[in-house]
């Protein structure tokens, strides 16, 4: 059963290492070239296992058996010859003379080798058994042992005339193929010779081996690399949409968030509350006093000084709070958590620290809160009204003061 373990053994070995090729249908198939060598080793795998049961068929001595399992072995053979053909064009993909020559001469010799298996059925051309059961061959098995031949060498040719226009990886993959047609001319000389012993399965197996190596591991590592390439180019896209998000959601002048945050942030705010997921929630609406007058009789850096003043005490006293600017003058906090428990007392110091400001001749900010829970309004619109005519009724009242 020797000649039987080596079958056995290439189909073990054949299995391992094109698992993914052979299971993996949805990567398979979607390139023409991976569907092409797909194919092909199915037809390989069959040949290991028609080259294994040769042997153990002839071992029982089941002659009638032995001879129509080897006219399938054969047009498995065809086949293996076939689908490699394919497979060397597809991979290349030019469409030139040799290339459509060498797709049809494919089809040639799969047709001709089964017409003429089934030939061999009623006339003897290329096998047959003696009544011991001896296997002979014919001038057909041999000649179909030569166009095998001529196949692998052309590919190998077609090949290597491709790898002189190629250069860096690719250029080594166009190798492997070569390799593999050169170890197969070279096998099948062999088993032309020696046709009771499995060269040519050693062949495919060898070669086989060489285009899983050098060809599809080659083609994971560039298909890994530019994944990565793309993964790099995402995250600096990302990086750069970050920076322009912040840049465009922080205002330039007090460093506080901008007009469109908080428009943004105000639509989630309805859009909680409409979820039920917003219990406490208030906001205050500040507005910076005569900030027009300064402009007008100091300037507009005096006027942006004062700005910023404005906005460094209303985030001193809201420290737990996201403040806005949504104007030139106007400010605005959402107060939530530990600045929402203490509001009342956060109001009350606010307001003290602007009444001894406007003593002082320093900044004046008007501020106004409106608590959701106590006006129960119906979306942040009403809730924010409300705190901007409570503003307004204290830049009132401040005017009042001395």
């Amino acid at each position: 059963m020797y000649y039987a373990s080596i079958g056995i053994l290439a189909f073990i070995i054949h299995v391992i290492i094109n698992y993914d090729v052979l299971i993996k249908t949805s990567v398979s198939e979607s390139v023409p070239a991976r569907r092409s060598y797909r194919h092909f080793l199915f037809s390989v795998l069959l040949y290991y296992f028609m080259d294994a049961f040769w042997e153990v068929l002839d071992y029982f001595e089941l002659t009638e058996l032995v001879f129509f399992e080897t006219e399938v072995y054969y047009i498995v053979m065809a086949f293996c010859v076939f689908f490699w053909t394919q497979y060397v064009i597809d991979y290349l993909n030019k469409k030139n003379w040799f290339a459509n020559a060498l797709k049809y001469t494919g089809w040639a010799f799969l047709i001709l080798q089964i017409l003429i298996l089934i030939l061999n059925l009623f006339i003897p051309i290329a096998f047959w058994f003696d009544a011991e059961g001896e296997y002979h061959t014919e001038a057909a098995r041999t000649l179909n042992m030569l166009f095998q031949f001529i196949m692998f060498l052309a590919t190998t040719i077609y090949m290597g005339f491709a790898t002189i226009k190629t250069e860096g990886r690719a250029k080594h993959r166009h190798r492997a193929f070569e390799m593999f047609g050169i170890t197969m001319t070279v096998f099948i000389i062999l088993h032309t010779a020696y046709p009771l012993l499995p060269y040519y399965a050693i062949g495919f197996l060898i070669g086989t081996c060489i285009i899983h190596t050098f060809v599809l591991e080659d083609e994971k590592m560039d298909r890994q690399e530019e994944l990565e390439r793309r993964l790099q180019i995402e995250q600096i896209q990302e990086a750069e949409i970050s920076s322009a998000r912040q840049m465009a959601f922080k205002d330039p002048l007090t460093g506080v968030k901008s007009k469109a945050a908080y428009q943004e942030d105000a639509l989630g705010i309805d859009n909680r509350k409409e979820k039920g997921l917003l219990d406490n929630f208030g906001v205050i609406v500040f507005d910076v006093n005569d900030l027009k007058k300064t402009n007008d009789t100091k300037g507009h850096d005096a006027g942006d000084k004062i700005i910023q003043a404005a906005s460094k005490i209303i985030c001193q006293t809201f420290k737990h709070s996201p403040v806005y600017r949504i104007g030139g003058d106007e400010f605005a906090a959402f107060l939530m958590g530990e600045d929402y428990k203490n509001r009342v007392s956060l109001i009350t110091s606010f307001n003290q620290q602007i009444e001894k400001n406007k003593e002082k001749g320093q900044v004046v900010v008007s501020c106004g809160l409106a608590d959701l829970n106590e006006e129960k309004s119906e979306n942040y619109a009403g809730l924010f009204a409300i705190a901007d005519s409570r503003m307004y009724q204290r830049k009132k009242q401040l005017k009042g003061l001395l």
